[in-house]
């Protein structure tokens, strides 16, 4: 209502402003005043607006550095709701279901938008998109996530490629490095496969390797439930699962919609992953994607998987021991990957690889039901503006990592809000190699994506558990998924999973 008469209000002045010009000028009450015109545009255009932002509590500083700013520029207020990772998805679903208007903006998993745009809970962006002038910036990779029937619903806030870090006065030591080799028989250096990946994860387990006067640890992982967990699985599962040359072979059959999350290779990850527990802390099995950064920057760890967060905090001098000391490693790979059309294992003479775009990156919304929509595109808009972006993502703690080709320029670094001392270079050259790597996954995206992971979540916790067996928890998994599938609708799933490899109906 309030919108309306602000429109006639405008309309008003606009036809006494019209008449007043066509009028002859003897008529007395029709002298226009020398006096300024008002400008039909206040100077804070949200002045009095409330634009409400639901995030998922890893990404809230990347949205709070920006929001006193916005708010003094434009008199809006900011109202940022946390929501814990592991519960964006049913929050998010739940307000936007119910149609109660919760949130306003939503920043959440690239692979959730095709969920939430079918089903209409998020607004087409299209004609705000003309007045982005650093869209073309944006990595191919990254803008293909926000498409829905070729429309774009949301801005990227962060580009996602799960791979590895080592400590290099661990693997660089030409003392350990002979001891490797004599008790392993090959050379020491950044694993190209999850067994070289174990071996030297069990070398580096129980003795003091740092010089610190305590043992150490050969690899932290984030295996807590309800968490990120399920990422960092699948980033093991890809490499056994993920065939080279058969696009969409990865989490369904493309022919069928059958659920690959019990096959062999994903039994044989989740055997790995149970088996790498013990060359971690006891309390490893608890850890989330927080957890997990914040010990390993702390030290103590010969090997990590996480997404580009590690590399940014390490490099942060009131919270990181291993400043100066981190390399990094694509996601390893497999020399043995399971063909589902044949059910046999191929054996390949070089490794094969399939960088894992887990999660998809943090991407913005503007939900249907919002009612300042033009408030909510500026905001998150000036949280895209290229300086913007590239100060949350050389901030650490922001959860947002390079996304845009200006963000991998090494010598823009030079400026950014931490020094980097680990070699700027390799750690922007092994993002950008997984995410143009032919055989790179994108993560799943088709309707009801959430309910999949949580699915798959249960069941690896109970694994981890011990409570199932590697075989029994994903069968349990894999039977869940074909059982969504059926509920959303098989042949609508089997559609929109195939057009997101390029597969023709």
């Amino acid at each position: 209502m309030k919108k309306i008469l602000l429109w006639v209000g405008v309309l008003t002045l606009g036809l006494g402003l019209l008449i007043t010009g066509c009028a002859q000028p003897s008529t007395p009450t029709q002298t226009i005043s020398a006096s300024p015109t008002p400008s039909a545009t206040p100077a804070k255009p949200f002045e009095g607006v409330n634009i409400t932002v639901a995030v998922g509590s890893f990404m809230a500083p990347g949205v709070k550095m920006f929001v006193p700013e916005w708010e003094a520029k434009t008199g809006g207020k900011i109202t940022v709701v946390e929501i814990p990772f592991g519960d964006l998805y049913s929050k998010l679903l739940t307000s936007f279901s119910s149609g109660a208007g919760t949130y306003d903006v939503a920043i959440y998993a690239a692979n959730w938008i095709p969920d939430f745009a079918e089903a209409g809970y998020i607004m087409s962006l299209e004609k705000y998109y003309p007045q982005k002038d650093n869209w073309n910036d944006v990595l191919p990779v990254m803008q293909k996530a926000m498409y829905v029937k070729g429309q774009r619903y949301s801005i990227p806030m962060d580009g996602d490629i799960i791979f590895g870090y080592y400590r290099k006065d661990a693997l660089e030591n030409p003392e350990y490095q002979t001891k490797f080799k004599e008790k392993y028989g090959y050379d020491l250096a950044p694993p190209k496969t999850w067994e070289e990946y174990h071996d030297i994860a069990e070398f580096f387990t129980g003795w003091d390797w740092d010089k610190d006067g305590k043992p150490d640890w050969g690899c932290l992982e984030a295996l807590g439930p309800h968490d990120v967990g399920p990422y960092i699985f699948l980033t093991r599962a890809a490499a056994y699962s993920a065939y080279p040359g058969k696009p969409g072979s990865f989490f369904f059959d493309p022919d069928t919609m059958k659920a690959q999350a019990a096959n062999p290779g994903f039994v044989k990850a989740l055997q790995d992953w149970i088996d790498i527990k013990k060359f971690g802390p006891p309390e490893m099995v608890t850890y989330g994607g927080g957890d997990m950064r914040g010990n390993f920057v702390a030290g103590n760890f010969a090997l990590g998987i996480d997404w580009a967060d590690v590399g940014i905090m390490s490099q942060d001098p009131e919270k990181s021991t291993i400043k100066g000391k981190i390399g990094y490693f694509l996601a390893p790979g497999s020399n043995d990957v399971y063909n589902y059309t044949t059910g046999q294992w191929d054996h390949f003479d070089g490794v094969q690889y399939a960088p894992y775009l887990g999660w998809g990156g943090w991407h913005a919304s503007i939900a249907s039901t919002c009612k300042h929509p033009d408030a909510a595109w500026d905001f998150i808009n000036f949280i895209d503006t290229t300086e913007n972006a590239f100060k949350a993502v050389t901030t650490p703690g922001t959860a947002r990592n390079p996304y845009r080709y200006s963000q991998f320029v090494p010598d823009r670094w030079k400026t950014s809000a931490v020094k980097y001392d680990d070699s700027v270079d390799q750690y922007l050259e092994v993002q950008k190699e997984g995410m143009t790597h032919p055989n790179a996954q994108y993560d799943l995206r088709i309707p009801k994506a959430g309910r999949y992971i949580d699915a798959l979540d249960k069941y690896l916790s109970q694994a981890i558990a011990g409570q199932m067996s590697p075989e029994d928890a994903l069968k349990a998994a894999a039977q869940e998924w074909d059982k969504i599938t059926q509920e959303v609708g098989l042949d609508s799933q089997k559609a929109v999973y195939r057009s997101n490899y390029g597969l023709a109906p």
